[in-house]
């Protein structure tokens, strides 16, 4: 590579110590203890964390760094073996590398085991989020049951027997929808009654979908024309989240195909409905909009293309569990 990137070696994966070096320095006012807010190395960052049980953690990481940087999570030195599961998601093209081989995405899904090292490039004000889920070996091999005669010998299971190698793939429209639902938990609901319950929740199916997904053995065929065809409705769904709903009988027409199969095949595909995708795709962009700057509820209800701000906050609400107005006090 050409290009000069400022490197960042996160040199330890216990929980306790990465939060330590997550928090080095941290803004002299009163804060939450689990969320941080950095100054010095980053343009502007956030963390959030949460502690599931004395073998799993999860972090939530939203970053724009102020130069070109280079992060390098080297091999995982402790007394205690620690995998983790790492998501990276941007709307900016960055890259990762492994060994040799560096490789531009958008997103990407990395699990490492202890003896594993690699790269990830970031381009100076790109904001990029992560979620990083850590794991003891012990905790890998009960939630995995690994240790039963029917265990299959799969790619992940081979890093966790070793704890060398990476199972790298793109990230799930499934998990994408799960995890925004994580971030927004660990982020905002924080005095919910109900907050442990359900952030411990959506962590086990996070870590669930990633094993179910990455374990799955997929035959050397294309995508199927069906999945092609889902793949090409969301893309058309995400270009215009500022418009309203086109409507099933809409989408069907524009694309060819019965009503009845794009819900059925959609369903299949995502385990969702066309309108409950379209509408967390506009609830994500709104949370996003309202960090970046101040803005009315009013003023983002007719960006997204909703003609009452009403409608707009008890959809806001129906995935958040707040008022819009309660996320901007």
């Amino acid at each position: 590579m050409d290009e000069k990137f400022h490197e960042v070696v996160l040199k330890r994966m216990e929980p306790a110590h990465y939060i330590k070096y997550l928090n080095m320095q941290v803004r002299p006012y009163d804060m939450p203890p689990n969320d941080s807010h950095f100054d010095s190395q980053y343009h502007r960052s956030e963390i959030f964390y949460e502690k599931i049980n004395n073998s799993f953690w999860v972090f939530a990481h939203e970053s724009e760094e102020k130069t070109d940087t280079c992060y390098v999570m080297p091999p995982k030195k402790s007394k205690t073996d620690y995998f983790s599961i790492d998501y990276y998601q941007s709307k900016h093209t960055f890259r990762y590398q492994f060994g040799d081989k560096i490789v531009p995405v958008t997103n990407v899904t990395i699990f490492s085991g202890s003896s594993s090292t690699y790269k990830i490039f970031v381009k100076r004000k790109s904001p990029i989020r992560r979620y990083r889920l850590i794991f003891s070996k012990q905790y890998l091999h009960r939630f995995l049951n690994l240790t039963s005669d029917n265990a299959r010998l799969t790619n992940s299971n081979v890093i966790i027997a070793t704890g060398k190698g990476l199972s790298v793939r793109l990230i799930h429209e499934i998990e994408k929808i799960a995890l925004d639902k994580l971030y927004f938990q660990l982020k905002y609901n924080k005095n919910n009654f109900n907050y442990n319950l359900s952030v411990t929740a959506n962590a086990f199916n996070v870590t669930d979908q990633f094993f179910k997904l990455a374990n799955i053995e997929i035959p050397p065929t294309r995508i199927t024309d069906d999945q092609d065809l889902m793949i090409k409705i969301i893309h058309h769904l995400e270009k215009n989240i500022k418009n309203k709903f086109p409507g099933i009988d809409a989408l069907a027409s524009d694309f060819y195909i019965s009503q009845t199969k794009l819900k059925k095949n959609f369903k299949k595909t995502f385990n969702t409905t066309p309108l409950i995708y379209f509408r967390r795709l506009q609830i994500n962009y709104a949370q996003e909009k309202m960090q970046i700057r101040k803005i009315t509820v009013k003023e983002l209800a007719f960006e997204l293309g909703f003609k009452k701000s009403s409608t707009f906050s008890l959809w806001f609400k129906r995935y958040t569990g707040q008022h819009p107005n309660e996320l901007q006090k």
